[in-house]
């Protein structure tokens, strides 16, 4: 595993699994709000990657210290280069495609625990989560149009299929935060919980994730993704069903179901 500046690493292990993790990948950024710069964007993409590619590792977990989720883009990086804005958007406020194929490649479950405040790409890289789970302090907010600039991260393609056309405008066009009790409604997040309760409750949903056949949950996240994007029911059937009769007598499938009857002979 490699080392990270601006990110820590924690392992959990699956009950009853002593070879299954879950991988908690902790933004560690705090005196700059946790601000996504290039080089925490890197680190991000790159732990994402490898816990995708570690066969003990059954899901991923982002989240961050401090009071702060993340504060968006590192607008350091932008107003310094401010001179020579009109020429060319600086490398950090472009979207950074590293982190978007990171986040978007992972086939393990992906999992955010938003603690605080998320503010622009802090809030724009959600959708790319199969799971967002948030304190009950936490706000969303994205005050693009505030700063003269416009959405990023892809959201003007993931927001409107998560929230709606209607909300993504209020979002975007209003610029004001949301309280996390607003975000659940709207579906931008999963399940809210008191903020003390947040990591312990959450870690717990996602040992259940972790303890179910891996294989049969990346393939059931691939499916729900694809179809999240088909423009026809049919060829959603036909992946489903594709994927389907290849599951059928796998090894993970006949210890899955051995282990569902034994349990009910009991």
């Amino acid at each position: 595993m490699s080392s990270f500046e601006f990110l820590t690493v924690t392992d959990h292990p699956v009950p009853g699994l002593p070879e299954a993790q879950v991988r908690v990948l902790t933004l560690a950024r705090e005196a700059k709000k946790n601000a996504i710069s290039v080089g925490l964007s890197s680190d991000l993409a790159q732990a994402v990657r490898e816990a995708d590619q570690d066969a003990r590792v059954r899901a991923v977990v982002v989240t961050a210290l401090g009071s702060v989720f993340s504060a968006g883009v590192d607008l350091s990086l932008f107003l310094g280069q401010a001179p020579d804005i009109g020429a060319r958007p600086p490398e950090s406020v472009t979207t950074p495609d590293i982190l978007y194929q990171a986040l978007a490649g992972c086939q393990k479950p992906l999992v955010a625990l938003v603690q605080g405040q998320a503010v622009g790409m802090g809030v724009t890289l959600l959708p790319y989560f199969d799971l967002v789970y948030a304190s009950d302090q936490a706000t969303f907010a994205c005050p693009f149009v505030k700063l003269g600039l416009v959405l990023e991260f892809g959201s003007s393609f993931s927001l409107p299929r998560l929230i709606g056309r209607q909300r993504t405008n209020e979002l975007m066009l209003r610029a004001a935060p949301l309280d996390a009790a607003t975000a659940e409604r709207w579906g931008l997040v999963t399940r809210v919980f008191p903020h003390a309760e947040l990591a312990s409750r959450a870690l717990e949903l996602v040992l259940e994730i972790a303890a179910n056949p891996p294989s049969a949950v990346a393939e059931s996240k691939r499916l729900i993704r694809e179809g999240e994007q088909a423009t026809h029911w049919q060829g959603c059937v036909d992946a489903e069903n594709a994927a389907l009769q290849s599951r059928y007598g796998s090894p993970e499938n006949l210890e899955a179901v051995t282990a569902f009857f034994s349990r009910r002979s009991r």
